[in-house]
């Protein structure tokens, strides 16, 4: 008989897996198994787990590659995991995880899977990814969108890695994005910050203020332990622990005097600007931090921006670079994401080692004029400066593989500093005056869906139309998604390695 192509939702919220486990075209993953249903057969597939036949259906996976996947996201895995000395427990019992997972994916024809989140941004979702990697089962991201008022999600498709990062490029809605994208570039003219930014102020860069909540934090914990008895964890991936008390404050402190040095040492804006006018062309490295997203996975190569220093550095570039920290580098606990842990990537040897490489430190607040967008090129991983500058006909230096990486003016770092680079012929920085806002306008117009469920801003609508909107665009994509593999013959129904 044959076995449909399936689409797997990876954990979908409660109102998706209801209107959607019926489907024999879908599977579920929650929970730590995978489930499966036609018409009365349900098949439920636990992942904790291996089986002992599981390794017998893997003899073409080669155990040292998948482990070097693994082992390639320990940028991410600093950002969740506090303690270091699991580690190497830990990614054992993330090789079997993966294995037994590819097995199930596999076994099951899975050719598509759903997250619901922008990038595989959680150690669970890195794992998932490099089985999904390995089945050959494409991942679509719903990548939330800075345009727009309400925002809009954008599923994008990714085969073997962050790499190959595409627009899925299916017509979900009537949505058109012109005039979106048009009141963001002149939010940017207007010297305004994006819409869907998180203020930065008030409580959220008080050093206090995150002691409070480390407080708070442990208070709470400890009064769990006391009112009931916690329930056993069944899988390592759960049982990892974040930063404790004593590592917490410690991240809080290195940020604290990471930041106070890079102040001391940052000169002026009239100094910078007198710098410029004297030196230029010079490259602006616009730093940022966030390694659950946009410097990991997204930085691809690129986890860290020392590293985009000496990449410049080797394609040739010898001169000045100008260093501009991000304002949300001095976020120490934010509503979104908790505890920034900037300080687990920020240190005074941090920018000790940028000085050594000949950066100069700018106020983190300072914008170059009009006048001055052919003096300095920016640089950045995957910044949004770069969209802002697309819209409006200049190029940046991206070291990144971000969603918008074939943007026009959107440049890698060779093309910018090799020998015969971009970067040293500044009336090469200009790009067609319309070519990004017809570009971003084009790809997105009807190709979003609506984020009802607050992905990437923590805040879901409460509109019931929003979520009939959503789960109907959900319905649209699962159905091109099915139609767009051809089913595999197999003799009979899938077997659960557990049930």
């Amino acid at each position: 008989m044959e076995t449909i192509r399936r689409t797997l939702l990876i954990e979908p919220y409660g109102y998706v897996r209801e209107r959607f486990e019926p489907d024999a075209r879908v599977a579920i993953y929650a929970g730590k198994t995978i489930k499966w249903r036609l018409a009365e057969h349900e098949q439920v597939f636990d992942i904790v787990h291996p089986v002992d036949e599981t390794f017998s259906h893997l003899a073409d996976v080669d155990f040292e590659d998948v482990k070097a996947r693994i082992s390639a996201n320990i940028p991410l895995f600093y950002r969740w995991m506090g303690e270091s000395d699991t580690y190497e427990d830990n990614q054992r019992s993330f090789l079997i995880f993966v294995l037994r997972l590819t097995e199930v994916l596999r076994r099951l024809g899975v050719a598509h899977a759903i997250f619901f989140t922008g990038v595989a941004h959680h150690v669970e979702y890195t794992l998932i990814e490099i089985a999904c990697r390995l089945a050959n089962a494409k991942q679509v991201f719903l990548y939330p969108m800075p345009f727009g008022a309400g925002g809009r999600l954008l599923p994008v498709v990714q085969t073997n890695s962050i790499k190959d990062r595409e627009f899925l490029g299916l017509e979900l809605s009537g949505v058109d994005f012109r005039d979106d994208v048009i009141a963001y570039r002149d939010n940017y003219l207007a010297r305004g910050v994006p819409k869907q930014n998180e203020r930065i102020g008030g409580p959220a860069v008080s050093r206090s203020y995150a002691y409070f909540k480390l407080a708070e934090r442990e208070a709470r914990q400890r009064a769990k332990k006391i009112v009931r008895k916690q329930p056993a964890v069944p899988h390592l991936i759960d049982r990892r622990r974040g930063y404790g008390l004593s590592a917490m404050s410690r991240v809080i402190n290195r940020q604290k005097y990471a930041l106070d040095y890079y102040s001391s040492k940052a000169i002026s804006n009239e100094e910078a600007e007198r710098l410029i006018a004297r030196e230029n062309p010079l490259p602006l490295l616009y730093a940022h931090y966030q390694p659950e997203a946009s410097t990991f996975p997204e930085g691809g190569l690129f986890s860290d921006h020392l590293d985009v220093v000496l990449a410049i550095r080797r394609a040739g570039y010898s001169g000045k670079i100008l260093y501009k920290e991000h304002p949300g580098s001095w976020i120490y606990y934010s509503k979104i994401t908790g505890f920034s842990l900037v300080g687990i990537a920020r240190s005074v040897e941090y920018y000790h080692q940028l000085e050594a490489l000949g950066c100069v430190f700018l106020q983190p607040r300072f914008r170059p004029g009009d006048a001055m967008m052919r003096q300095v090129l920016p640089v950045t991983i995957t910044g949004s400066i770069a969209v802002e500058r697309s819209l409006t006909g200049w190029r940046t230096c991206c070291a990144g593989v971000p969603w918008f990486k074939h943007a026009p003016g959107v440049t890698g770092i060779d093309d910018c500093f090799g020998p015969d680079g971009i970067f040293y012929d500044p009336e090469k920085w200009r790009t067609g005056e319309h070519e990004g806002i017809d570009w971003f306008a084009e790809h997105l117009s009807r190709k979003t869906v609506t984020n009802y469920p607050g992905i990437g801003t923590g805040v879901a609508s409460t509109s019931e139309s929003d979520k009939q909107e959503f789960l109907g665009e959900l319905r649209l994509m699962i159905d091109a998604l099915a139609s767009s593999v051809q089913p595999n013959e197999t003799d009979a129904l899938p077997q659960a390695g557990a049930v």
